[in-house]
């Protein structure tokens, strides 16, 4: 079959990297879901010829598929639509828009995800029949509008479970160009990478797409087990899309729908996962995705650790602060008594999925305070990422990922390359890579996010307790002058709150005592010598409290307004 170029190679170099160009990209869907008008740009975009299945059929039969499927029936027709998506896929590399139906009948789907990169075009009943309806001969959908949209309900229902085992998903209710830079991206390659902890290995994905997108991965990973899917209710649909990937690909999977939140993260929640299991009959051979922020990632993953001795694991994180920390290293918590995390295991998970689209419907507020995970191991690890990141503030307020996906996997190698080194947490405290540098900014944000009744996002708390650290090292000498006011600064241009003295109450410092690092009335205090290296001073409670109502008394008391995150 003769393949008509689309146009010039007008694709940039990563792009080109995405595709490949060893294998085709088949577009699959409802019929008006555009799969025709996204091939055409996607083929320009890509720079690679385009072919539209249906119009390949007329051209080779000298008939329309209407009047084919008119006169023939449907059965033949779809004998002559698996013959020619055989000579498309055995042809170079294109672009290729299928028909509604093409996946569905002679094994199309399996062909087609073992000769070419599958993208399902995802589209609602009602949208695609407003479009359908506005031209194009359309015998299996009827003529009015109520049959076009009762046809195309029941296809919705018949169809998605075979779409739903496409390698990636892009919504396509949207127009054709946000719809072709959704597949641009879902084309992107995949960074993986394997994280040595203990005596375990942690598989990590980091990649453009949503939850689903890492289905074939995850799927892998339960090898035919159960699945029980642990959702955080602000990420419901990724939860319900990816447990439909897993179903689609054979899995019996149950779902539960936590509220989230660190106010959530206590033993009741862990006995609802725990019941869910028991109601799943599921044990320790089977497989708990935790998909949702680090509140979630964190008591799943403690729900995980304990049911039958241990089972396996995977976590989808879907927050910024969760993709940085709270997925990687193997720590699991909950909180007990009003205290962060005094509760806990280390338990890493056997594969971490971070998928950057999800953070596209997140809250500016929870978006920013991930980025204070990130800062804070930059400032105890990486000078020249610290100063990287402050270059883009600009652009990660705005919640550009692009822009954040580098900081982001280099905060997690920064981070990988510490639990490597000391996976439980046992290394003398003045080692290189001890892990009690990744407490740096915690003793007194662990405190003070306790102390607001978790009303502060934790990388908010985090953000006040890393100016309050590094203020405090200032004023012992122990980092150079102006180091306050630049962590001070750096944190105040990402968005995140820095007037740590309003918060800095006796009620605050006195849970200092109750610190995860304290051993008698002393307890291990993360320093700063300069951004980019921290380390640990042992310090006395009582003498780091009372510097610190020094140093908060020191500053004129912020307004109102500067105090709320």
């Amino acid at each position: 079959m003769q393949l008509v170029p689309a146009g010039p190679p007008t694709r940039r170099p990563r792009e080109q990297a995405a595709a490949g160009l060893e294998r085709s990209v088949v577009l699959v869907g409802l019929p008006g879901s555009g799969k025709t008008a996204v091939g055409r740009l996607l083929a320009v975009r890509l720079g690679v010829p385009h072919v539209d299945l249906d119009e390949a059929i007329a051209h080779s039969q000298g008939a329309s598929p209407a009047d084919l499927l008119r006169r023939e029936g449907e059965a033949a027709f779809r004998i002559r639509e698996a013959e020619t998506l055989g000579d498309v896929l055995s042809g170079p590399p294109a672009v290729v828009s299928s028909g509604g139906g093409t996946p569905c009948f002679h094994g199309g789907m399996e062909r087609m995800r073992a000769g070419a990169w599958v993208v399902w075009l995802a589209v609602t009943p009602r949208v695609a029949a407003e479009r359908t309806l506005l031209g194009g001969d359309r015998p299996l959908l009827g003529q009015t509008r109520p049959e076009h949209l009762a046809a195309l309900a029941s296809l919705h229902g018949a169809r998605n479970p075979v779409y739903c085992r496409a390698h990636a998903r892009v919504d396509a209710d949207r127009g054709p160009d946000e719809v072709v830079a959704g597949v641009v991206r879902a084309l992107r390659p995949v960074a993986e990478r394997s994280v040595d902890v203990g005596n375990a290995t942690t598989r990590i994905a980091v990649h453009a797409g949503h939850a689903w997108d890492g289905a074939d991965r995850l799927a892998d990973l339960a090898g035919g087990a159960g699945v029980l899917l642990v959702v955080d209710s602000k990420v419901a649909a990724e939860g319900e899309g990816l447990a439909d990937a897993l179903r689609a690909r054979g899995l019996a999977t149950a779902v539960v729908e936590l509220a989230g939140g660190e106010r959530s993260k206590d033993l009741r929640t862990a006995q609802r996962i725990w019941e869910a299991l028991a109601a799943a009959g599921l044990g320790g051979g089977d497989l708990l995705i935790a998909v949702g922020g680090g509140a979630v990632c964190d008591v799943a993953a403690f729900a995980a650790s304990a049911w039958h001795r241990g089972m396996r694991l995977a976590l989808v994180p879907t927050t910024v602060l969760a993709m940085a920390d709270a997925s990687l290293g193997g720590k699991t918590a909950i909180n007990l008594a009003g205290n962060k995390n005094p509760v806990g295991t280390f338990y890493p998970a056997a594969r971490v999925e971070c998928g950057l689209a999800c953070l596209a419907t997140a809250a500016a507020r929870d978006f920013r305070a991930g980025l204070a995970e990130i800062a804070k191991i930059f400032l105890a690890f990486d000078s020249d990422a610290w100063q990287s990141l402050l270059r883009d503030a600009s652009r990660l307020r705005r919640r550009d990922t692009d822009i954040l996906l580098p900081h982001l996997v280099r905060a997690q190698e920064l981070k990988a390359m510490v639990v490597a080194a000391d996976p439980d947490e046992t290394a003398d405290a003045h080692a290189p890579l001890t892990r009690l540098l990744l407490n740096f900014g915690h003793t007194l944000g662990h405190a003070i996010e306790a102390e607001s009744a978790f009303q502060l996002r934790h990388g908010e708390a985090v953000s006040l307790g890393l100016v309050a650290a590094a203020e405090f090292s200032e004023a012992q000498a122990w980092a150079a002058p102006g180091s306050g006011a630049e962590v001070r600064t750096g944190l105040a241009a990402l968005g995140l709150p820095v007037d740590w003295e309003a918060w800095a109450t006796p009620r605050a410092l006195a849970r200092l005592g109750a610190d995860k690092k304290r051993a008698a009335d002393t307890v291990r205090f993360v320093a700063m010598a300069r951004a980019g290296q921290a380390r640990v001073e042992v310090c006395r409670i009582d003498w780091l409290r009372g510097i610190l109502q020094v140093l908060a008394a020191a500053r004129p008391p912020p307004s109102a307004a500067r105090r709320q995150p």
